[in-house]
């Protein structure tokens, strides 16, 4: 009697929580904009498949504020569902996606850092280092440095010469996340050519962060 009575409850709470669902994708269509955004919230609190699939639409919705869809995008990060993957690389890609809002493509970049162990992830930061906005090319630097994949090494390297004081710190410290022993000579010669504290200090802190690593293998 008592399992039936457990497996009653199991069912009730499904229903009930499918009907919470229902409910806030209807408040997702509402016309007041700070409803929509608290839906969204919601949706994003209880990260199922359904109300990330929701969620992406809205990143999709070329009508939609620009406000509304980053706060998408970061919730998407967030949940760290894998389906928001190729969506997140379609955004950082595709003009289309960002030609109202640049601001969109460098919170995908960002939100991609969030999902490790996605060669295509990697793929699509790698390429957008060659991307024109500062932002987008220093928040995939950023994102490649927490993804931690040992590829975007020779990237980063590349990027250690930047004109931008912004890029170069940014590769120096996802060098230093990633710790690849193939950084060290690149990383020394920023060091002895250094004028500048800041970089001297976060090139002296990779540079030890790797070594350490070495140390203990």
């Amino acid at each position: 009697m008592m399992v039936l009575y457990a497996l009653f409850l199991i069912v009730s709470q499904g229903h009930a929580a499918s009907h919470d669902i229902d409910k806030l994708l209807i408040r997702l269509q509402h016309d007041d904009p700070k409803l929509r955004l608290s839906a969204m919230e919601e949706l994003g609190k209880i990260g199922d498949g359904d109300s990330v699939m929701a969620i992406m639409k809205v990143v999709e919705n070329q009508g939609e504020d620009w406000k509304i869809k980053i706060r998408a995008i970061k919730l998407l990060a967030e949940i760290k569902n894998p389906m928001a993957v190729d969506l997140l690389i379609k955004v950082l890609d595709d003009p289309f996606f960002t030609y109202d809002c640049p601001a969109l493509k460098w919170n995908a970049a960002i939100a991609l850092g969030n999902f490790k162990n996605y060669a295509k992830a990697v793929d699509a930061l790698i390429d957008a280092l060659n991307d024109k906005t500062l932002y987008v090319k220093e928040a995939a630097i950023q994102s490649l440095g927490e993804i931690g994949d040992r590829r975007a090494v020779p990237y980063l390297v590349l990027a250690l010469s930047d004109k931008s004081f912004a890029i170069r710190i940014s590769a120096i410290k996802a060098l230093g996340k990633i710790r690849d022993v193939e950084a060290i000579p690149f990383l020394r010669k920023v060091l002895d050519n250094a004028t500048d504290y800041y970089i001297k200090e976060e090139t002296e802190n990779a540079i030890k962060i790797i070594s350490d690593q070495m140390s203990h293998q």
